[in-house]
């Protein structure tokens, strides 16, 4: 075996890792080993030894009654240090509960990503018409809600260099001007939030805005995603809903408060 063959192998099974742990993340519940492997399209022997390993290395429990896996708390303790004035006692992730539970929408939580906005939680909407994204969903910068957001956060020469990258790289159909994405950014920046609508799925869009942060964190982008036309009907009262738990929820409390 190939040195390059090895390290294919390598990339795969760190890939599929990746993939069962955000599969948890996304579905909240523990799950049987043929669920994952029907999820991916993987063969259910090498599900198994996978799932079983990371068992053994204590990032997943096993329930051997009900035959399910489960997250372990190690898993949750991983990135307790990064976002710590965001992800502190748990405050974001009720956060984006509490918006999913008044409006019954897609709720998401995205960072750049090199040119991209990518989503890193996702909360399905219990609409009965929504559209389904998946953890890791891939926005351009230029042209989506998020990405539109997290451009307000940067400084003008920091746009500007992204725009070379992203046009360096796009064909003539896709690329932006620059002058149209600062004049866009101003707008987003002066209203407090980015509305994106049929973007990329048709009837629907997203309503973002930016989470606040402590020196030398990196921005974060909050988004509510539903049909378009609940979207333009709600936008305000969204607007304002996300507004509002923003503070509630993630506004530290004074010193020497308790």
């Amino acid at each position: 075996m190939t040195e390059a063959t090895v390290e294919r192998k390598l990339v795969k099974s760190a890939m599929r890792v990746i993939e069962v742990l955000e599969l948890f993340d996304q579905e909240q519940r523990p799950m049987q080993v043929a669920e994952v492997a029907e999820h991916y399209g993987w063969p259910a022997s090498s599900t198994s030894a996978l799932m079983r390993t990371l068992v053994s290395l204590g990032y997943l429990e096993y329930d051997t009654g009900k035959r399910v896996y489960r997250p372990s708390v190690r898993v949750a303790l991983l990135g307790d240090w990064i976002q710590g004035s965001l992800t502190r006692d748990g405050q974001l992730a009720r956060l984006l509960e509490h918006i999913g539970q008044q409006t019954g929408e897609t709720v998401v939580l995205a960072q750049q990503n090199g040119l991209h906005s990518q989503y890193l939680r996702v909360l399905q909407g219990t609409n009965a018409l929504r559209h389904h994204i998946r953890i890791g969903t891939l926005r351009p910068l230029f042209g989506s809600g998020t990405g539109r957001i997290l451009l307000c956060a940067m400084e003008e020469a920091t746009v500007r260099k992204l725009v070379r990258r992203h046009n360096a790289t796009s064909s003539a159909g896709k690329r932006v001007d620059i002058d149209e994405v600062l004049n866009q950014a101003e707008k987003d920046r002066a209203r407090g939030y980015a509305l994106s609508l049929n973007q990329f799925i048709e009837h629907s869009g997203l309503i973002a805005m930016a989470l606040p942060l402590a020196p030398g964190e990196r921005p974060l982008a909050l988004g509510i995603s539903g049909l378009t036309v609940r979207l333009q009907e709600n936008e305000q009262a969204y607007v304002k809903l996300m507004r509002r738990s923003i503070r509630d929820f993630l506004t530290p409390e004074p010193a020497g408060t308790s």
